[in-house]
C-alpha cells in the first residue's frame, strides 16, 4: 500500500519534465503522449484516494 501512495510522487514530475520544452528541448514529449500521461497519472492519483479513504472507513 505505501508504495501506490509515493508513485504519483514520481509520476507527475516526470510527467511534468517531459511535457517541458525548457527542460527536454528536442526530446519533448508529444502533447498526445503527454496528456495520455497526464490521464494515467490522474488515474493513479484516484485510485489511491481511493485506497486510503477504503482503508480509514474499514470497507
Amino acid at each position: 500500500m505505501v508504495l501506490s501512495l509515493q508513485l504519483p510522487f514520481a509520476v507527475i514530475p516526470l510527467v511534468w519534465f517531459t511535457a517541458s520544452r525548457s527542460k527536454m528541448g528536442d526530446f519533448v514529449a508529444p502533447r498526445w503522449m503527454s496528456a495520455l500521461a497526464a490521464l494515467v497519472a490522474l488515474t493513479i492519483v484516484v485510485l489511491n484516494v481511493k485506497l486510503v479513504v477504503d482503508f480509514v472507513s474499514g470497507a
